[in-house]
């Protein structure tokens, strides 16, 4: 264990000194504050990126591996076969071929900016790992690996790791109901997930963001809040940070990998986003020649597949497995669906290729539209940045000094020839393929409402603004609901009742369907114990707090509901893999027994009864201890702990915690993994417009991904109290908090 801790000890960079390197112009100094954010001073943005860079490296070098062997199907070199279904889906993917096109269209226009400033980036990591290599981080020493040179499609593939993982789901709703309809016919298909006018998911990964004006605020300026729900990793999938160069100064979360500050500031703007819910991927079955399975049929044609090699090395192999991609018109045959991290096998005959709009798009102008984000100063240059950023569209939130507001789509949607996209298409002509992408100018935008705020949770209230359809499927509402009763709700809104609102844990869901299911199963209760339930039930507040015993109680009860209904008629296995996305609704099964009520009440009387068996099992006969954060817990889990016990120890958890998917503290679970908490706020931030100085902002566990750091857990606890550390602006409120002063200086 002490060899160990002084592996991890030796890996610390420092924070003060001064340290030559090749790959600036300038002097670039780094004031590192005490709650681990670097606030970097540059004189051009290319020696601001490549500061950036080296800090990245310095403090997230294993999460730059990880993210890298992900992107490129290539953990299975590393960990063995247990990998190898997530390697051979990642490589048909196909984000390396991606990232290799972006780079090809950059290297076009050698002294195109973006690519000067991401060259810089790059720059600045492989310098980061240059000065790591003296002392590997912990996680390099126990697998006895060391990192690869970093290139300029490592972080253009995560770019595009990040955009899959936001909008890459849809397919997996074609293929469930695929399934459906082939299992039990169309009539029974539609009844259990609806095929033609669209589902209500619960979907874990969202995000909140609102923004009130002048007006409508105590400060007399415009406040604004957003905090987007990503999987909670070890460490963040953020880490905070400031540039601040001739072209823009700007402040908040950054992703390692990549340049630029995702959400934030600058001095004029601020900026968040929340995953507007689209279908961006579509199936398309193919019709398979025969006589020749390496041909399908396009436009009344045999069309040969084009193949990949993809070749695979898997530890302790002496020899990479042979793997090929198929691609085709529309883009690859998977092999693979892809929920919440988890990996599946296609189980459905026949043969499905999959378009998705990053296949067409450009990534490369993604980063361009971030680096003008930056630099903007007014909504007309804002809406610029926006319109040239292609990855799954996002609801960008807008708000300035001079008291304006906004919210613009942005990113990039298919336009259609044929269906809506909820359901497989024919794959054997033309006419069935997507005709362009939606230009930008035909994206939903709001500027200035006279109600004096914007806001959003995911959730569409027309699924066709400007005739664009977003998606047949959509986010359940219920997180939204919340926000717009809120902002109606008062008047004026204070910073404090932004924090408080980032907070909430009350549930719409459970005040519109715990009614309902009660009503149900009174008038068959009949032991004291179902009745001291019912009655702890019907009390409760609808707050789903960590203490609540009633709201556990629901929690159980619906996905209990959910199983005993659907198990019957889909089988464990899909029901199982698809039941932590959930994309069936509950009040929509209770119609499959039409006026047999007496059926549908003894279905949810016996999942009443699953439930008490349940918590008195797992948690105690004592209902008094049956409280949500006894069962729901967070725990941000080091991979390596996933294969070895002791290494639990690199763990950051577990805690008791509170909220669910539908919750504006977003406390999404995995039902398949004793309810653990997997997916919330990734990045808490709240601006009063009146004072840079005065904004907040936190992230789950803490800046350094380096173990037994002491910025590696010490925003955990502040995270969980709903507690914040002032993203400070001004270099002088910086000075007054300083860690240490970093300079690097050129060779």
């Amino acid at each position: 264990m002490e060899d160990l801790l002084n592996i991890a000890k030796n890996a610390f960079p420092s924070v003060s000194g001064i340290e030559k390197v090749e790959g600036i112009q300038d002097e670039v100094e780094i004031l590192w504050d005490k709650w681990g954010i670097p606030h970097i001073y540059a004189k051009s943005a290319n020696d601001a990126y490549f500061a950036q860079g080296y800090i990245h490296a310095s403090h997230r070098l294993w999460q730059l591996e990880f993210f890298r062997r992900v992107t490129s199907g290539e953990l299975s070199e590393i960990v063995g076969e247990a990998t190898l279904d997530r390697d051979k889906h990642y490589r048909t993917l196909g984000l390396h071929r991606i990232a290799k096109r972006s780079v090809e269209n950059l290297r076009k226009n050698p002294n195109n900016e973006i690519f000067q400033g991401l060259k810089s980036y790059v720059k600045g990591v492989n310098v980061g790992i240059q000065k790591a290599l003296e002392n590997l981080p912990l996680e390099f020493a126990i697998i006895n690996i060391k990192p690869q040179v970093w290139t300029l499609e490592d972080s253009l593939r995560i770019m595009s790791l990040i955009e899959w993982g936001l909008g890459g789901w849809s397919y997996t709703l074609e293929l469930l109901r695929e399934h459906l309809i082939m299992d039990l016919g169309v009539e029974m298909a539609d009844k259990i997930i609806p095929l033609y006018s669209g589902a209500k998911i619960d979907r874990s990964k969202g995000s909140n963001g609102w923004v009130v004006s002048p007006n409508k605020s105590n400060s007399g300026s415009v406040l604004f809040a957003n905090d987007p729900h990503l999987n909670l990793t070890l460490p963040s999938i953020w880490i905070l940070m400031h540039l601040s160069c001739s072209d823009f100064n700007s402040i908040g979360s950054s992703f390692p990998g990549v340049p630029v500050i995702i959400l934030g500031h600058n001095d004029k703007i601020a900026w968040g986003a929340t995953t507007v819910h689209t279908d961006n991927v579509d199936l398309f079955k193919l019709e398979i020649n025969p006589e020749n399975k390496n041909q399908y049929m396009y436009n009344g044609k045999w069309v040969d597949f084009e193949v990949v090699n993809e070749p695979i090395s898997i530890q302790g192999s002496s020899s990479p497995l042979d793997y090929k991609v198929k691609l085709t018109k529309f883009g690859p045959i998977m092999k693979y669906l892809e929920l919440e991290t988890k990996t599946h096998k296609i189980k459905l005959p026949g043969k499905y290729a999959m378009k998705w709009t990053s296949y067409i798009a450009n990534l490369e102008d993604s980063l361009e539209g971030f680096r003008m984000i930056n630099s903007a100063s007014n909504w007309e240059e804002f809406r610029e940045a926006v319109g040239k950023i292609t990855v799954t569209p996002q609801n960008f939130i807008y708000g300035d000094v001079e008291g304006n507001i906004g919210h613009q789509h942005g990113g990039r949607l298919p336009q259609r020839r044929f269906g809506d996209g909820a359901m497989v298409t024919p794959g054997t002509d033309e006419k069935y393929n997507w005709s362009d992408l939606v230009p930008f100018e035909k994206m939903f935008s709001i500027y200035n409402p006279d109600y004096g705020f914007v806001y959003t949770a995911n959730y569409n209230e027309e699924k066709a603004p400007n005739g664009v359809l977003l998606a047949q499927d959509s986010n359940r509402p219920y997180r939204q609901l919340r926000i717009k009763k809120l902002l109606q709700g008062k008047e004026k809104f204070s910073f404090e009742d932004f924090k408080s609102f980032q907070l909430d844990l009350f549930t719409e869901e459970a005040q519109e369907l715990l009614p309902i299911m009660l009503n149900y199963v009174k008038g068959k209760v009949q032991s004291n114990q179902l009745r001291e339930v019912i009655t702890l039930l019907e009390n409760w507040d609808y707050y789903l707090t960590k203490n609540t015993v009633a709201g556990t109680i629901y929690k159980i009860w619906f996905q209990e509901s959910l199983r005993i209904i659907l198990v019957p008629l889909i089988g464990k296995e899909l029901f199982d893999i698809y039941l932590t996305s959930n994309p069936f609704e509950l009040k929509r099964l209770f119609k499959i027994y039409g006026d047999n009520n007496e059926e549908l009440e003894e279905k949810l009387l016996a999942a009443l009864e699953n439930t008490i068996m349940f918590l008195s099992e797992r948690l105690s006969s004592d209902i008094n201890k049956w409280k949500w954060g006894n069962l729901h817990k967070v725990v941000l889990t080091h991979p390596f702990s996933q294969a070895n016990e002791e290494a639990k120890m690199l763990n950051i958890g577990p805690f008791k915690i509170g909220g669910d998917g539908n919750t504006l503290c977003n406390g999404s679970f995995d039902p398949m993994n004793n309810y653990e908490n997997i997916v919330g706020p990734s990045f808490r931030h709240i601006h009063d417009l009146s004072d840079w100085d005065k904004s907040i902002g936190v992230i789950p566990g803490g800046q350094s991904g380096l173990p037994f750091h002491k910025h590696y857990n010490d925003l955990m606890k502040l995270w969980l109290r709903g507690k914040y550390v002032p993203l400070l602006y001004t270099k002088e409120a910086i000075s007054k908090n300083l860690e240490g002063i970093f300079n690097l200086i050129p060779n």
